[in-house]
């Protein structure tokens, strides 16, 4: 190869190479994509740690007679009310005279007190409703003693919550559940003035039968059993005197000269109510 055509050769490879080696237009502008925006992470602290729940409602409860009288206690059906502590029931088809537990109710001559409280015993139990009862103990005329319930309430607590009855303290121990709320009740009647405890000096309904109506308050009651001290009458007075050989009434003996007890007419079906007791 000639001199001139070697030197025009690299003219041209020099010219081709800075022709392919050229720097981008400038109006090219090359945009990097933006990093993800993450929504910000709870700390390990917060992670860990849940919302304060609400504290729970705390549940008052004075009664217990409706969490009682759901339970699979016997149901009777009301025959007829004696007066403010004492009915008489159908159960199973038998007739069963039932004395209220842990109360005393003013006798039916402790005018207006007892007719008070044997007209709203009426009204709590009403010829033909069902009741229920948790039968407690037998007292010696034969009479069931028990809780009487009705409505979803504990009657014996509800008589005495109005001032019909008082508390019955020589045999509270009956009524080992329920003594605490019948004491509270009576303390708010006596100081409501409700009822029975509506008079300046009220004759306790067991004074009252043993003949001390003088109206004095009573003396504390003493831890004394059924069989030390006096019991009530069934119903109140007795309308006569005891009669040997008839049974018609509780407090009447039979030929062998024994109480008669639940054995008497009074307390089957069909008896003599409201005959043996005024």
């Amino acid at each position: 190869m000639k001199h001139w055509q070697f030197g025009l050769a690299a003219l041209l490879l020099l010219g081709g190479c800075t022709t392919a080696v050229e720097a981008p237009p400038a109006s090219v502008v090359i945009i990097e994509p933006s990093p993800a925006v993450e929504a910000p992470q709870a700390t390990e602290d917060q992670a860990l740690t849940p919302e304060p729940a609400a504290p729970p409602v705390a549940a008052t409860t004075t009664d217990p007679a409706p969490a009682v009288a759901s339970l699979n206690l016997p149901v009777a059906t009301v025959i007829s009310v004696g007066d403010g502590d004492t009915l008489r029931m159908d159960y199973q088809g038998q007739t069963v005279t039932v004395r209220f537990a842990c109360i005393d109710a003013p006798e039916t001559s402790q005018t207006p007190w007892g007719p008070a409280a044997a007209e709203r015993l009426r009204q709590l139990t009403p010829r033909g409703s069902t009741i229920q009862f948790r039968e407690a103990d037998t007292d010696r005329y034969g009479r069931m003693v028990a809780e009487v319930y009705a409505g979803g309430q504990l009657v014996n607590l509800q008589m005495v919550r109005e001032g019909h009855a008082v508390v019955y303290t020589q045999f509270l121990s009956s009524c080992p559940q329920t003594q605490d709320l019948l004491l509270q009740a009576e303390a708010e009647a006596q100081q409501q003035r409700l009822n029975f405890w509506n008079q300046p000096n009220p004759v306790m309904p067991w004074d009252y039968r043993r003949g001390d109506r003088s109206g004095t308050a009573p003396a504390p009651a003493q831890a004394a059993t059924k069989d030390s001290s006096p019991l009530p009458n069934p119903s109140g007075t007795p309308s006569r005197a005891p009669v040997q050989g008839s049974c018609e009434c509780p407090y009447d003996t039979d030929s062998a000269g024994r109480s008669c007890g639940g054995r008497s007419s009074y307390s089957r079906s069909g008896g003599s109510e409201g005959a043996c007791y005024l």
